[in-house]
């Protein structure tokens, strides 16, 4: 059956969020025998028409993903898709405004959702045409599944030889403090001043919460100077900003490596706001404490914050922070009572469960992967053309700061990455699942991997 089985494709933008969720997923599905591509995103879309016919999963629903959707099809390929954003968001309005484009939402043949939230969402837009919807969760929920965890013990000894213990502060103001300021869609959107648009008031409410951040950060250090921190930022985030405030602080560190299931594994807590971090962290038993010094039903992340502890002014952050570093256990102990548990529930799909989402995803897929293949799932001439006519224009592109594929930016977002540490990866994860044989993998191109 495997010589007839599609390949499932799995392009990730950002490594430290996605890779090792998407090598998971690619090594289950290989080992069942569906071989797999995964690796960076934009060498994964330019190269759609040379590979073989497969699955090809989106990881958005914006109106920018509606193009490179309509190509991989071209391409020969079949067409699902989740939102990596989709586990996370403020009002219903402000997400179909900001991250769903009905276009694009109804150009998949399958939606995956994260949980019934996620899904409830997609069901109830207003252009909503009935594409099916299976609720499985996400590979990323996976990684925190106790088997899993084991994945980043090196890190983690890696990380407390380093850094001590500590308290982590993530932050998510990448649209208010992009790597690339051209990119500043918040700041873009205040300028702009819509009173008709809602993202001028979510743009507004994120600019106070970063204000807020850039203030707290020196205090809690100076407070307690006895602790520890680790700010991490967003992954499109600008660092130096960070690092510049940090500056003269002793027990500040700003690091932006790695996966963050590692860091919450050698952390005593977590500091955020609407950060999905707060979701990892309270699936593996780490208190979360959401500073909200600014509030707006409006435009609030409800899940993060509602399965948080609330500190909505300094003094009681810093009284949390410290307690966290005395008693994490006793700290996550309040938090779970308050209620977390049955929000979590909605939100995430087999929460608690020993199946993985991994083994949901590629079940629901099974139909679309086990499709026979002929010559008509070849790349058609327009989808030939249209990679042609990418592969000229991404060199002249990769030197147009402020662009999306501007090289400095992708190498910040995808670190190159070689074979053979993608296959100690594969290993690592293999021995997790208890899997004695591990597929074949092979390098397609730079950043792209086959297993299988």
């Amino acid at each position: 059956m495997s010589a007839r089985r599609r390949t499932l494709i799995l392009p990730c933008e950002t490594q430290v969020r996605e890779f090792d969720a998407k090598l998971l997923l690619a090594l289950v599905a290989a080992s069942g025998g569906t071989p797999a591509i995964v690796g960076a995103k934009k060498v994964v879309d330019i190269n759609l028409d040379r590979f073989p016919p497969g699955v090809y999963v989106g990881k958005s629903v914006t109106a920018r993903s509606r193009h490179n959707l309509d190509l991989a099809r071209r391409c020969g390929h079949r067409v699902v898709l989740w939102d990596e954003e989709g586990l996370v968001w403020a009002s219903r309005e402000v997400y179909w405004r900001t991250k769903v484009d009905g276009a694009t939402l109804n150009e998949p043949e399958m939606l995956i959702a994260w949980g019934e939230d996620n899904a409830a969402a997609w069901r109830e837009h207003p252009d909503y045409a009935g594409v099916p919807i299976t609720v499985c969760g996400n590979p990323r929920a996976d990684l925190l599944h106790p088997k899993l965890t084991a994945l980043f013990a090196a890190e983690v000894d890696a990380i407390e030889r380093e850094y001590g213990r500590f308290v982590l502060i993530n932050t998510n103001f990448s649209r208010v403090n992009h790597v690339q300021p051209r990119q500043n869609r918040h700041l873009k959107w205040l300028r702009e001043q819509r009173p008709d648009d809602p993202r001028g008031g979510f743009a507004a409410h994120k600019y106070e919460l970063f204000q807020a951040f850039v203030k707290a950060l020196p205090a809690l250090a100076r407070a307690l100077p006895e602790l520890r921190f680790v700010l991490r930022p967003h992954p499109s985030e600008r660092v130096r900003t960070w690092q510049d405030i940090a500056a003269g602080l002793d027990n500040v560190r700003v690091a932006a490596d790695g996966n963050v299931v590692a860091w919450l594994l050698a952390a005593d807590g977590l500091v955020h706001n609407g950060c999905t971090t707060a979701v990892e962290a309270f699936q593996l038993g780490r208190p979360a404490l959401a500073y909200r010094p600014v509030l707006n039903p409006d435009y609030d992340h409800p899940l993060p914050n509602d399965i948080s502890l609330s500190c909505l002014e300094l003094p009681e952050l810093i009284d949390e922070v410290s307690a966290c570093r005395a008693d994490r256990d006793a700290v996550f102990a309040r938090q779970a009572e308050a209620g977390g548990r049955a929000v979590m529930a909605r939100a995430l799909a087999g929460l608690g469960e020993t199946e993985l989402a991994c083994q949901r995803i590629l079940r629901s897929l099974a139909p679309l992967l086990d499709e026979g293949l002929s010559a008509t799932n070849e790349a058609g001439r327009s989808g030939r053309l249209a990679m042609v006519l990418r592969r000229l224009l991404r060199p002249v592109e990769s030197r147009l700061p402020g662009t999306a594929n501007y090289g400095p930016y992708l190498a910040h977002m995808f670190p190159d990455t070689d074979i053979e540490q993608v296959r100690e990866r594969i290993r690592l994860l293999a021995d997790c699942l208890g899997l004695d044989t591990l597929p074949p993998i092979t390098q397609l191109e730079t950043n792209v991997f086959r297993l299988g």
